[in-house]
């Protein structure tokens, strides 16, 4: 009755629409109670939920006139007068409170294309819209206007033809965005709840005390049925930990504001969820088998000499419109995409869904014919980084190499396999299920394999992935770490920490050299160990060597105010009240009196008495520290030392990160350090020469008589690149080799050849970027600096750490490096030691020492460098030149104080104590479990028996242990174990009961999948007997 009603209302705006020859086409009448209607008050309470409008105000958008392009993932509004548009890949966290919205809007619009400004009219709808909702055409011809017209004036009857998007706006799909409404309505009521808190007198709080309403649409009331729940209590059904406190609090809020659901891959694009290792031996010669029936089926129209001609993915690649395939090497996601979601591919993945019980879900055949894809590519199913296709992505050569640089090392790998054309897409496909690390959006060039942001960014990305399989692949590289500063807060999200630790810290030892690469790649507990304390001591090196460059020099004027009034805490030290009465001059304070010398009572007065009674205070004076500028040289000359040791330690760490080669020539060679300076042009006219001179001067003699003049101090040190220093490295056989090292910038560069050989070299970065002063044509200068290094470690150093950052070598480098970045400091000090007005009126070269300061090259600037900015211009990777990830810039949320530090996730308690009370007592138990992920599962069924509700308390989702005396419906969620890999190990899962079996459930994605979990519950109902 509604469509039908809205069909009348429609086919009369789009006659007035065929009248008109310009201007905006007229808003449809649109009934509450038609399709469009009830979909269209879905989209209203999208917009105006509590979690929209806070992230909309917080980003300081008009929600008076926005653009939706739900195809695209996409907001645009005005924010401080301007349009700016929120995008699924920001940082903004548009992505983390638009998923059901956009789910919703991708009903009304599903189509690339069609997007529509927001609000709407009340009760109305744009006429494009409800045509594009309808599938009816706009903008008419003027013979289909006419025709349309004379329909209506003859009152005929309009109806809307049955739509192909039926099923996405079913009454059970609205239900289903009902409910999401109201689990997003919680959710921001939670968080809200948790961000408000404040500590009492004893700096605790106590959410069993705070209550919270319930939404009457949300999943949360249909089970529990109560319109009001503490948020302790929601909290504790969730599986989270409840906090005691604010800080545990605003941490816990911030875990909750991300939502990892939003990333999983779609229906429509996103890649596909792995399951390959979710099926047994049996399911996957099922799987094979119907590969094998697939192709009898097919018609060979020509034999193919190419790789990999005849297989299933050259096969599917086949049927690809060209203008997929010309895609494939540039955007190999995208292309994937199209392939797995192709008639043919769909077909197929149909067919192996049948076979081997996998449950149907919008992207149960996607997820099927992938793993079809997988297992033709690779026998081991895409379980091993390490032996991937026959490829490890983590050998030793890919050290110090960019993730792009090694997906084209392994692309090329795979060409002799697949051929070129297929090989990207091969790439895509294992990746995904191997090494989804290397898949995400957007990671900064510089990043490099080895590197401790490597590890912990790759931990990040496993954490994610074992929460929603396919998910990274669909974020960008600054959501994975800002979702890694959010802390723990669950004890399933400890052992997911846990297993997501392992192959981090295998890798990062493997290729910085701390542990020996083993064939088999079963590395024991003693590897594990190593390689932890080694990065965690490198990390703690690196992150004191943050905070002593961050630091500003203590000035001579902090430590005599302190110590001042440490003695006189009543008074201002700052007035300037005192005054020499047989010299005239203005008054001074006793600040400048005290910095100036030492102290002569009787050659001061006090003007006024009250605020420094002078008489009164004399007698304390000697308990001053008798020479405070003694006290702030020794405080400088600290400070000094502690920035020498921090560029050290920052030299030693580029050094750790040049490829495996690099690494190696210096290691055997003879290492020297070169300044770089630009040369002196500056002429005289030569002695008894005079350019007044009445005598004709050839163009001979004018030249001849014009010599070189000689610089002066300031000249030379002007000249001087301080922004870097150039290393070479000379080989036995005479051979040398040159790097670049500019510590601001936070890299190494090789240099093709020594750059003293060009006239025109590029040395705006030894220069701070600058070319200023830079003369075409000339050769730069460059002089030895300190002596040369001939010294190497020996093989063996017992109770030492291996790897070039921990070598003798490499900090016998970096200390000489560290004396040239830190040998002006005496500006620097002169700049902290500052001047009173009493030395303002002695002889001061005040000018010179200005000049040395200028050349300071990290003075200013320092404290940017560190965070990632360098000379005003923000670097846009994510991490600072010590390897610590920077907040992202432009995120809505912040670190919460003492929550969970990147540069510091990788601890002992990973190891020891988070997960003991199921089975994961040291690094040996996560060292035999490298390959496995968080519910890798236990193969002793007897411990599964005793402490199985313990281990089951550990995973998220308020749900019951499975009864084995209850009778289950569909729909039904509970926990329990089941039987994997063979039957050898009992796996802890969510399953949920479907059409008469178990499936494994995700509770962020609501969503089941994978294949029948078969013995589902048979610990329970051994359980019994074994008591």
């Amino acid at each position: 009755m509604g469509d039908a009603q809205l069909a009348r209302y429609f086919a009369s705006a789009l006659a007035t629409r065929s009248y008109q020859t310009s201007g905006m086409p007229p808003d449809v009448q649109v009934p509450a109670g038609s399709t469009l209607g009830r979909w269209r008050a879905q989209l209203d309470s999208a917009f105006k939920a509590p979690g929209f409008l806070a992230w909309a105000k917080g980003q300081g958008l008009d929600t008076a006139g926005m653009q939706l392009d739900a195809a695209r993932g996409e907001l645009a509004g005005i924010v401080d007068g301007k349009v700016r548009t929120f995008t699924l890949r920001d940082d903004s966290g548009w992505s983390d409170v638009s998923r059901t919205l956009l789910s919703i809007a991708r009903v009304i619009a599903p189509q690339p294309g069609q997007g529509f400004s927001y609000p709407w009219p009340e009760g109305k709808v744009p006429l494009y819209t409800v045509g594009r909702f309808y599938n009816q055409p706009i903008d008419l011809t003027p013979a289909q206007a006419a025709l349309h017209r004379k329909k209506l004036a003859n009152k005929a009857l309009f109806e809307f033809a049955p739509s192909a998007y039926a099923s996405l706006r079913s009454a059970e799909a609205l239900a289903l965005q009902q409910t999401a409404l109201g689990d997003d309505a919680d959710r921001h009521a939670l968080m809200a709840a948790l961000r408000s808190q404040t500590d009492d007198a004893s700096e605790s709080i106590d959410l069993d005390q705070v209550m919270l309403q319930i939404d009457p649409r949300s999943s949360r009331f249909a089970s529990e049925q109560r319109r009001q729940m503490s948020v302790a209590h929601m909290l504790r059904q969730d599986g989270h930990k409840v906090p005691v406190n604010r800080q545990q609090a605003q941490g816990l809020a911030l875990a909750l504001s991300f939502d990892l659901a939003h990333r999983a891959p779609r229906a429509n694009a996103g890649g596909a969820r792995p399951i390959a290792g979710l099926l047994s031996a049996t399911s996957l010669r099922k799987v094979r088998a119907t590969v094998v029936q697939w192709h009898k089926a097919q018609v060979n129209h020509r034999s193919n000499p190419q790789a990999g001609a005849g297989s299933l993915l050259r096969g599917l690649i086949s049927e690809l419109p060209q203008s997929a395939r010309a895609t494939i090497a540039s955007n190999p996601a995208s292309a994937l995409d199209q392939l797995i979601r192709s008639p043919k591919a769909r077909a197929l993945g149909q067919e192996i869904q049948k076979k081997i019980k996998v449950i149907e879900t919008p992207t149960s055949v996607i997820e099927s014919v992938s793993v079809a894809l997988v297992q033709e590519l690779d026998p081991g199913m895409g379980k091993s980084c390490f032996n991937l296709s026959g490829y490890n992505l983590y050998q030793r050569d890919n050290a110090g190499c960019s993730p792009a640089t090694i997906v084209k090392s392994f692309t090329t790998h795979l060409e002799r396999k697949v051929g070129v054309e297929a090989a990207p897409v091969a790439a895509q496909l294992l990746l995904a299920a191997a090494a989804p690390e290397f898949l995400v959006k957007d990671i900064p060039p510089n990043l490099v394999y080895g590197s401790h942001t490597w590890a912990n960014f790759s931990i990040e990305v496993s954490r994610i992935e074992q929460q929603v399989p396919g998910a990274a692949g669909n974020m960008t590289f600054s959501q994975i770490m800002a979702f890694g500063q959010a802390p723990l807060t669950s004890l399933e999200s400890e052992d997911q920490l846990s297993a997501a630790s392992g192959i981090a810290i295998i890798t990062w030892g493997l290729a910085n050299g701390v542990i020996a690469l083993k064939p088999d790649h079963n590395y024991a507990y003693t590897d594990v160990k190593r390689s932890q304390e080694a990065v965690n001591k490198q990390q703690k090196e690196l992150a004191w060597a943050g905070d002593a460059l961050s630091a500003p020099a203590t000035t001579r004027e902090q430590l005599a105010v302190a110590e001042l009034k440490r003695v006189f805490p009543e008074l201002d030290p700052t007035q300037k009240v005192l005054q020499a009465p047989w010299v005239k001059h203005d008054p001074v304070s006793l600040l400048d009196v005290y910095m100036s010398g030492p102290i002569k009572p009787e050659r001061w007065r006090s003007l006024n008495n009250k605020a420094l009674p002078w008489a009164a205070i004399t007698p304390r004076l000697a308990q001053l520290v008798p020479d405070i500028n003694q006290v702030f040289s020794t405080t400088f000359e600290n400070y000094k030392v502690a920035h020498d040791s921090a560029w050290a330690i920052q030299f030693k760490y580029q050094l750790s990160l040049l490829p495996k080669v690099d690494r190696a020539r210096i290691e055997q060679s003879a290492v020297s350090f070169i300044e770089v300076s630009r040369p002196f042009l500056d002429t005289a006219p030569a002695p008894g020469f005079s350019w007044n001179s009445a005598e004709p001067v050839s163009g001979l003699s004018l030249y001849a008589d014009i010599k070189p003049r000689t610089p002066t101090v300031q000249e030379v040190e002007a000249l001087k690149g301080r922004h870097g220093l150039l290393m070479k490295v000379a080989g036995n056989a005479g051979q040398a080799s040159y790097y670049s090292y500019f510590p601001a910038l936070g890299r190494f560069v090789k240099e093709s050849g020594f750059p003293g050989e060009n006239t025109n070299a590029d040395d705006g970065a030894y220069f701070g970027g600058s070319t200023q002063g830079r003369v075409p044509g000339t050769y730069n200068v460059y002089t030895q600096y300190g002596a040369t290094h001939h010294g190497r470690d020996p093989l063996e150093r017992p109770g030492t750490l291996h790897g070039t950052y921990f070598s003798a070598q490499s900090g016998a480098l970096g200390i000489t490096a560290a004396s040239f970045f830190t040998r002006d400091y005496e500006a620097l000090k002169s700049k902290a030691a500052g001047m009173t007005a009493i030395e303002k009126g002695r002889r001061y070269d005040k000018q010179l020492k200005d000049f040395f300061l200028g050349l300071i090259p990290f003075y200013d600037g320092i404290h940017d460098a560190i965070k990632g900015d360098v000379s005003g211009a923000i670097f846009n990777i994510g991490f600072d030149i010590l390897g610590f990830a920077l907040p992202a810039l432009n995120t809505a949320r912040k670190a919460v104080k003492g929550g969970q530090s990147l540069g510091n996730i990788i601890k002992s308690s990973v190891f020891s104590g988070v997960g003991a009370s199921v089975g994961y007592t040291d690094a040996a138990d996560i060292a035999k479990n490298l390959n496995r992920g968080a519910s890798a599962g236990y193969k002793d069924i007897k411990y599964v028996l005793e402490h199985g509700d313990k281990v089951l308390s550990r995973l998220r989702g308020h749900c019951r242990s499975y009864d084995v005396t209850k009778v289950y419906k569909d729909g039904d969620i509970v926990k329990g174990f089941y039987p994997a890999q063979g039957n050898n190990l009992w796996v802890p899962v969510v399953a949920v009961f479907k059409k008469g079996g178990w499936y494994a459930y995700n509770i962020l994605t609501n969503t089941p999948f994978g294949p029948q979990l078969l013995q589902f519950g048979v610990v329970s109902a051994l359980a019994p007997a074994a008591k």
